[in-house]
């Protein structure tokens, strides 16, 4: 049995086509300047808004599924729920979806808000920006929302000094379609080869006059505030009820858009867990996750943790429902009032848990949740 293996086909004219076989059957793959077909082709982690660690809802912009960030700047009044919803296009389950509780229909000159995804820099080597050759990169997405009209994106690279952007337009009320946006590659910026932030992507929901009164930025230039969203005109936060939802989001290195690489959810789970990493209870009742020894005090234990994967900087903590957990010493159970992070790494890290007095110091203790979240964070 034979097997044929295809990266990328170049097409000699303006559509690109495989044959198979002896039949002479035609597949067409799309137009440009080539289809790109690799295996971990699309730069975006959790594209399909599969992984949601921290839980499903939140009205505090931030993150709530993994990878994706709103920001909301001095939008005042508005409210929002940003949920993973268990909705989405055609071959996806879930999405991410923004629905306004409060309104603000007068948007000021400096009030924002947008969706973010931000790449770690070593991953965008293969953009090959500063050189000749740079590639240029195509955004598709899924996106819903009952607010027709013009939106902007734009991204942001060369440590947040180079910018370009375009626009899309949603055309149909409560429907969900596929836009596609085709970028240059940036032949004057550069991209760092470490840990920080390659580049950022905005997707573009609330703009006031600050962020849109500049220039046309669908070439890269030099990044000014005026035109990060040029381009924008709709107000999300307009009215109660309106929403925004988007799903399969591909960023991918050529000048076609290719359909949406599909990974099963341990695979996007495990890239999550890079920046992002929560320990919780697996279950009901409570779950042991640790074990330590009572510190000289007697009312702290260190307990070692073991992250699943190296995260990409020693992470930060953030704690939900601290009292929730609990000290075991043998078969007495010390209530838990906090916890910190202690001397950490980005592979493990000492947990410093204060509890109700223990008999000794030395004393060995197993560490349990039952409703505490512990979230350690490494992202950009």
């Amino acid at each position: 049995m034979s097997k044929l293996n295809v990266d990328t086909i170049e097409p000699e004219g303006a559509s690109t086509t495989l044959t198979l076989g002896a039949s002479g059957d035609t597949v067409a793959l799309g137009t440009g300047a080539g289809v790109n077909f690799r295996s971990s082709r699309n730069m975006i982690i959790n594209g399909a808004m599969q992984v949601s660690q921290r839980g499903t809802s939140t009205t505090t912009a931030g993150f709530i599924v993994d990878r994706i960030e709103t920001v909301v700047s001095a939008v005042d009044e508005l409210v929002c729920t940003y949920s993973q919803d268990s909705s989405g296009a055609d071959g996806f389950a879930n999405s991410y979806k923004i629905n306004v509780d409060t309104a603000e229909s007068a948007i000021a000159v400096d009030e924002y808000q947008r969706v973010t995804y931000k790449i770690e820099a070593q991953d965008c080597q293969g953009l090959k920006y500063g050189n000749a050759s740079a590639e240029s990169v195509t955004l598709s997405f899924h996106v819903k929302s009952n607010v027709t009209g013009t939106y902007a994106f734009s991204m942001v690279g060369d440590g947040g000094i180079r910018l370009i952007g375009g626009t899309y337009t949603i055309s149909s009320s409560a429907t969900w379609e596929k836009k596609t946006l085709t970028f240059t590659g940036d032949t004057a910026g550069i991209i760092n080869d470490d840990v920080g932030t390659g580049l950022t992507l905005y997707f573009w929901l609330i703009a006031g006059t600050n962020f849109t009164s500049g220039s046309t930025n669908t070439s890269w230039m030099a990044n000014t505030t005026a035109s990060l969203a040029y381009g924008h005109a709709v107000n999300l936060g307009s009215t109660i009820n309106n929403y925004w939802q988007v799903t399969g989001i591909q960023l991918e290195i050529g000048s076609v858009a290719t359909p949406f690489e599909h990974k099963t959810y341990g695979q996007e789970l495990a890239a999550c867990k890079r920046y992002l990493y929560a320990f919780r209870k697996d279950g009901g009742g409570s779950t042991a996750i640790g074990t330590g020894i009572i510190s000289g005090t007697t009312t702290i234990s260190f307990i070692h943790l073991t992250l699943p994967v190296e995260m990409r900087t020693t992470p930060t903590l953030t704690v939900t429902d601290p009292t929730s957990s609990t000290i075991s010493e043998g078969a007495a159970d010390r209530a838990v009032t906090s916890q910190s992070i202690g001397p950490a790494t980005k592979n493990n890290c000492l947990l410093s848990v204060t509890h109700a007095a223990g008999t000794a110091a030395g004393t060995t203790v197993r560490y349990s949740l039952t409703d505490t979240i512990l979230l350690f964070s490494a992202e950009l």
